[in-house]
């Protein structure tokens, strides 16, 4: 199940700008190595920044005006927006759990770019599948129920754990937090995890859940 098509597709595109800036070795840039515990500020919006950052592992979530956007996971590039607005984010970007990333200064992805101009390929099919995602889940037409199972099955592909059927979270996020990510009432997204746990889909406790994919044949 993990292996979602789409899920792979973003995953495959940020690697291969990561690969770009990172792995090239007739253009090399410098970069640092940041650890940062869970709930840590790593860009805060409207704020300068003089880097772009690359989640190596972990989860983070992005937001603005204090609405979730995204939750990102491994390979995802973050605050790629500040070079094109005088290094003010847009967003902020919030370690959901224990993250590390590399921190890439700007001015060196900005000349690599110049020198190397195929990256600039690379770039904009990121940055329009970054914006795909988010239209997509914002305009298509579905059921709030489909809407917060898809949510539940993207963030067991960013940091579940899968075995025997079944796919294991622990609780970094909040049925709230759920809710604001997908434009629902608190309400809405409990009374939906009831139905899952009812239905044998989901097991729900306050420090984890569970999918049991078998039990449902659209996973």
């Amino acid at each position: 199940m993990l292996l979602n098509p789409c899920e792979l597709e973003n995953n495959c595109i940020n690697r291969e700008f990561r690969e770009y800036l990172l792995n090239d070795p007739s253009y090399s840039i410098s970069y640092d190595k940041l650890y940062f515990d869970a709930n840590k500020t790593i860009i805060k919006e409207t704020q300068t920044t003089d880097a772009i950052y690359i989640v190596v592992s972990g989860v983070v979530i992005e937001t603005k005006n204090q609405v979730v956007l995204h939750f990102l996971g491994t390979e995802e590039c973050l605050g790629l927006d500040t070079m094109f607005h005088n290094q003010i984010a847009a967003s902020s970007i919030i370690s959901l759990t224990k993250t590390t990333i590399y921190k890439i200064p700007t001015h060196e992805v900005i000349q690599k770019l110049k020198a190397q101009p195929e990256g600039i390929l690379k770039l904009n099919k990121l940055l329009s599948n970054h914006t795909a995602i988010l239209k997509k889940r914002l305009t298509t037409r579905t059921s709030n129920y489909d809407k917060t199972l898809q949510a539940l099955l993207h963030l067991a592909f960013l940091y579940g754990e899968e075995k025997n059927d079944a796919i294991y979270m622990t609780m970094y996020f909040s049925k709230k937090m759920l809710a604001n990510y997908l434009q629902l009432s608190y309400a809405t997204v409990a009374s939906i995890c009831k139905r899952l746990v009812a239905q044998g889909i989901l097991h729900d406790e306050p420090h984890g859940m569970i999918i049991y994919t078998k039990n449902n044949t659209n996973l």
